[in-house]
């Protein structure tokens, strides 16, 4: 999972305007909710709920970000080793990463609508930021 994180925060640092940043991001917000699905199915369940929150946190940022106009669209993974809470602090730095993409894809954007996406994708992710804590 930690080279899914690696390989989208290289392709949102390298993205260079905003369709490259919006895509870049829109793909980050994939792999939060990937792993959050594998976090939420790995996890014990006194921290079940929380990731649970993560988990549909994510899933409601994907889905905000999806209505971007500019993007134009509308699997489990495994752990590969990772214990539960370094995966939950990997997705949690790596939600951070893609938030900010998304943000800074809201004060570029000229396209009123993917400014209202990103802005409630951004306040999502920041909902599985705190899920994760």
């Amino acid at each position: 999972m930690q080279q899914h994180f690696e390989t989208v925060n290289a392709e949102i640092r390298s993205a260079d305007g905003v369709p490259a940043l919006l895509a870049a991001a829109f793909k980050g917000l994939e792999v939060v909710e990937r792993a959050t699905i594998v976090l939420a199915d790995a996890a014990p369940a006194s921290t079940y709920p929380g990731y649970q929150v993560a988990r549909a946190e994510a899933t409601n940022a994907w889905s905000a970000l999806s209505m971007a106009p500019t993007l134009g669209c509308a699997d489990r993974a495994s752990t590969e080793g990772n214990d539960v809470e370094e995966l939950a602090d990997s997705i949690r730095a790596f939600v951070l990463v893609v938030a900010e993409a998304i943000v800074n894809v809201a004060s570029k954007t000229t396209e009123p609508g993917d400014r209202t996406a990103c802005l409630r994708a951004a306040h999502h992710a920041g909902h599985v930021h705190t899920a994760l804590r």
